[in-house]
């Protein structure tokens, strides 16, 4: 990988033709068309044919725009100004002085703070060097109005990054609140199921040391085993009680109108993607599992499985482009879990240790079913969850 201005680049993906390359050949080929028929001003004194290769190099450097805002600023700079000092040549709006407003709103937008002002500063001294060469270029009106044009595309370019990583931090401190609720409610059904194994490991015992003592005073002093019945009878009765009460406690949170507790399974895996998808994240769910019945206790892996993996590529990736998989390619084949992200376009939140916590009690949870559990950075800057979860003997 190769990293320049703290940013990592990245291959193109799909929805980069969008951002960089429709923009690109739009003003190629309007740059192009601006020559032979003079939709804008004429600059400088060169023939119409010194600027058709200038423009076709400003807008290709459009390509590389949000990926090495610097080196596309300095690209066009150098295009416009180099030729300028050496040869007689014209200056046109859409096919270079445009690409040179744009290359200065992505230095705003994809650079740290301090690497955006020298991307202003950059900009300016190439514009001060047009300005001296190209006389139509200083006038008063227009130098002003030029001056202030690349400072507002600079500005604009610092308000959306500021506005976009507030978002992602509103994003991200919203999953940290959901995800805070329900560890509590797991810590405290953790703790509620502790507690029944007290009580009924407990009433158990005493119901069998009272049960032995009633059976072997049936005989011999009948009033010594009804005293022992009837201690077993007020035993049952009180860990009754105490046994509603737990589960009270844990049938008040999620619970359905017949008064019985939904445990999420894949069915319910579109209603978690189009959660994500309302709170900004891009997911698609991709299942080709077929018709096969799966065990619930394996749903509900591969279910915790792809929420703990969205929640962390929101959390670490921002809004990058998600992929969920369930796959069985064959009847003796494992039930595949896959979640691939993109390369997130903006620097989430970093990994600090024991962030992988949840990862690492999922691989848990799929080595206690005999499955495989891998996880880690794809050579395009993306993250990859994958587990292999083996059939259950007669549903293989």
């Amino acid at each position: 990988m190769v990293h320049i201005g703290l940013r990592r680049v990245r291959p193109w993906q799909g929805r980069d033709i969008l951002f960089d390359v429709v923009p690109a050949a739009v003003l190629l080929v309007v740059g192009e068309l601006e020559v032979p028929f003079g939709l804008t001003s004429r600059v400088g004194a060169g023939s119409d044919a010194t600027v058709v290769v200038p423009i076709v190099l400003c807008c290709c450097a459009l390509l590389l725009r949000r990926r090495l805002p610097l080196v596309t600023l300095g690209i066009i700079l150098a295009v416009t100004i180099v030729p300028s000092l050496l040869f007689p040549m014209r200056l046109v709006y859409w096919g270079e002085f445009l690409p040179l407003l744009i290359a200065t709103y992505s230095t705003g937008r994809h650079l740290p703070r301090r690497l955006a002002v020298v991307g202003l500063a950059l900009a300016l001294g190439g514009f001060a060097s047009l300005a001296a060469i190209f006389a139509e270029l200083r006038e008063p009106g227009d130098l002003l109005f030029d001056a202030a044009l690349i400072i507002a595309l600079w500005a604009l370019g610092l308000f959306s990054a500021s506005w976009a990583a507030h978002w992602e931090r509103s994003l991200r401190a919203e999953l940290d609140r959901a995800l805070a609720e329900e560890r509590g409610v797991q810590a405290e059904r953790a703790r509620i199921a502790r507690e029944l194994h007290d009580v009924i490991a407990h009433t158990i015992t005493v119901i069998v040391v009272q049960a032995g003592a009633a059976r072997l005073a049936s005989d011999a002093d009948p009033a010594v085993a009804r005293k022992a019945l009837r201690e077993i009878e007020a035993l049952g009765r009180g860990s009754l009680a105490e046994l509603r009460l737990l589960l009270a406690v844990l049938r008040r949170d999620d619970v359905t109108d017949d008064g019985t507790e939904p445990q999420p399974t894949l069915a319910t895996l579109h209603e978690l993607c189009d959660r994500m998808r309302g709170l900004g994240l891009p997911v698609r769910l991709d299942d080709q599992r077929g018709d096969v019945a799966l065990p619930l206790g394996l749903q509900l892996t591969a279910y915790r499985i792809v929420q703990e993996s969205l929640t962390n590529v929101v959390k670490h990736a921002g809004s990058a482009p998600t992929r969920v998989r369930l796959d069985r390619q064959g009847p003796d084949a494992d039930f595949v879990v896959e979640i691939i992200n993109d390369a997130p376009t903006q620097r989430g939140e970093p990994v600090l240790p024991g962030a992988h916590r949840g990862l690492e009690g999922l691989a848990e949870r799929v080595r206690a079913l005999g499955g495989r559990f891998s996880c880690g950075e794809r050579p395009d800057g993306g993250f990859l969850v994958r587990a292999e979860l083996p059939m259950p003997e007669g549903l293989a």
